[in-house]
C-alpha cells in the first residue's frame, strides 16, 4: 500500500493507493495559504493520518509517500525550490514527512506526477514516448522518453506551460509575455472574457451565465463559442488556435507516440481537444504525425495521487 499527496493551490488531496494503481480511499482539505508553510505542513501530516486511520491502515503497512506539487523540485534533495501557488521557497517537504512518519517519501512536480500516472494505468497501452499536457488554472506539462519522465540536468524541465508562443503577447504570472499559459490557461481566458463584459460586451455569453460572472468558467465560453458569440469568438478562437500551435511545436521537437491531455478545461469543455487537433496536423511536419495518438486522460483528479505514489 502506498499513500499519494497532491497539493494545489485550493486543496489538499490524499488517497491510499493500492498495487494496482487504485485509489481505495481518499479525502481532501481547503488550503490555508496565510497558515506558511508550516502550518500546511502541519495539515498535510493531519491529513495522512486522517487517511490512515479512515481506511484502517496501520502505519507498518504503507511502503512510501509521494507528494505531487506545483513547482520546481531540487534533484537531490527534493526540496520544493518554488512553488508560485502557495508561494514555498526551499520547503523540505520530503524531510519533514520522512522524519514524522518514518516512511520513504518522494516529491515531485503535480503535472510530472500526473501524466506518470495516465502513462502508468491510464493509457492503453505502454508507450515509451509521451508529452502530457494538463489545461486548469494553468499550463504545465510531463513529458515520457523511452519510458522515463524527461527532469532535465537540475530537475526543472518540462516547463510546458512557459513556451513562449508570441514573445509580444499577453503577460504571463511568471513576469514573461506570450507564454503558453497566458493563452490558453483557464483563468487567463476567463479574466478576458470578464473585461470584455465589464467594458460593455453584451452577447449569449452574458445570457448562458445569467449575469454571474463569479460563476464563468471555460465550458460558458466555448458553447458561447458555438453559439456565435463575438467576444467568446475572438477569445476562444484564439485559445483554439495557440493551443493547436503550441502542440505542433512539442510533436516537431519531441516526436512522441501521444498526446496526453488533462485538467480542469479539458474535462470541462467538449470540443476543446479535437478543434486543437486539427490545429495541429495542420501545423505540424507531416512525419511527426505518423501513428501519433491524441488522447484524454483516463484517471482524472486522481493522476497526480496515483502518479506521486508509484514515482521513484
Amino acid at each position: 500500500m502506498k499513500i499519494g499527496v497532491d497539493i494545489g493551490g485550493t486543496k489538499i488531496v490524499a488517497g491510499l493507493v493500492d498495487d494496482s494503481g487504485t485509489v481505495i480511499h481518499k479525502k481532501r482539505i481547503p488550503v490555508v495559504q496565510k497558515k506558511g508553510y508550516g502550518g500546511i505542513k502541519k495539515d498535510i501530516i493531519a491529513l495522512i493520518k486522517a487517511i490512515l486511520k479512515e481506511g484502517g491502515v496501520p502505519v507498518r503497512a504503507i511502503e512510501k509517500i509521494g507528494i505531487a506539487c506545483a513547482g520546481q523540485v531540487e534533484k537531490g534533495t527534493q526540496k520544493i525550490l518554488f512553488s508560485p501557488n502557495l508561494q514555498w521557497r526551499n520547503a523540505p517537504l520530503k524531510q519533514d514527512v520522512e522524519r514524522h512518519f518514518d516512511i520513504s517519501t518522494f516529491v515531485e512536480n503535480d503535472v510530472n506526477a500526473a501524466t506518470y500516472g495516465e502513462w502508468k494505468f491510464g493509457l492503453k497501452e505502454k508507450n515509451k514516448d509521451v508529452v502530457g499536457i494538463f489545461i486548469g488554472t494553468g499550463v504545465g506539462g510531463g513529458i515520457i522518453v523511452d519510458g522515463t519522465l524527461l527532469h532535465g540536468f537540475l530537475n526543472v524541465g518540462g516547463e510546458v506551460g512557459h513556451i513562449i508562443l508570441n514573445p509580444y503577447g499577453y503577460r504571463c504570472h511568471c513576469g514573461n509575455y506570450g507564454c503558453f499559459e497566458a493563452y490558453c490557461g483557464g483563468s487567463y481566458i476567463v479574466e478576458r472574457v470578464k473585461n470584455g463584459i465589464r467594458e460593455g460586451y453584451r452577447g449569449s455569453i452574458r445570457e448562458i451565465v445569467g449575469g454571474d460572472l463569479n460563476g464563468l468558467h471555460t465550458g460558458h465560453i466555448e458553447e458561447a463559442y458555438m453559439l456565435g458569440d463575438d467576444l467568446c469568438g475572438k477569445i476562444w478562437g484564439e485559445v483554439i488556435e495557440y493551443l493547436g500551435a503550441g502542440i505542433a511545436s512539442l510533436v516537431n521537437l519531441l516526436n512522441p507516440e501521444v498526446v496526453l491531455f488533462g485538467g480542469g478545461v479539458v474535462y470541462g469543455t467538449k470540443y476543446l481537444v479535437d478543434d486543437a487537433r486539427k490545429v495541429m496536423e495542420k501545423r505540424a511536419m507531416k512525419p511527426s504525425l505518423k501513428g501519433l495518438l491524441i488522447e484524454k486522460g483516463r484517471l482524472g483528479e486522481d493522476a497526480a495521487i496515483i502518479g506521486a505514489a508509484f514515482i521513484e
